[in-house]
């Protein structure tokens, strides 16, 4: 499968950064290698939820992987049903095609 990567190049991880920049003074997480995301939605959720966040955000280039590989061997196995449609929509939502 051609590499048509756009996002920042993996491994992504997320890190507390002891800063609190929101008026609950709640942590602030950074995911992606160097900072390429801060993690902080104000007055929306916890602490805990804006960790959970940041989790999911730096496992995303994994994520996107890991749902190429299995829609190449479903390919390859010629395998269908609703696993692999929700698979393909997912890939397409990932790379922001419409």
């Amino acid at each position: 499968m051609k590499n048509t990567q756009k996002h920042t190049q993996g491994p992504w991880t997320a890190n507390l950064n002891g800063f609190a920049r929101d008026n609950q003074n709640n942590a602030q997480w950074t995911a992606g290698p160097l900072c390429q995301c801060l993690v902080i939605i104000p007055n929306r959720n916890t602490s805990k939820e804006t960790e959970a966040n940041a989790h999911l955000i730096a496992a995303a280039p994994d994520l996107l992987q890991v749902t190429k590989d299995f829609l190449l061997l479903a390919a390859l196995h010629d395998w269908e049903g609703a696993a692999i449609d929700f698979a393909k929509a997912t890939l397409a939502k990932a790379e922001g095609v419409k």
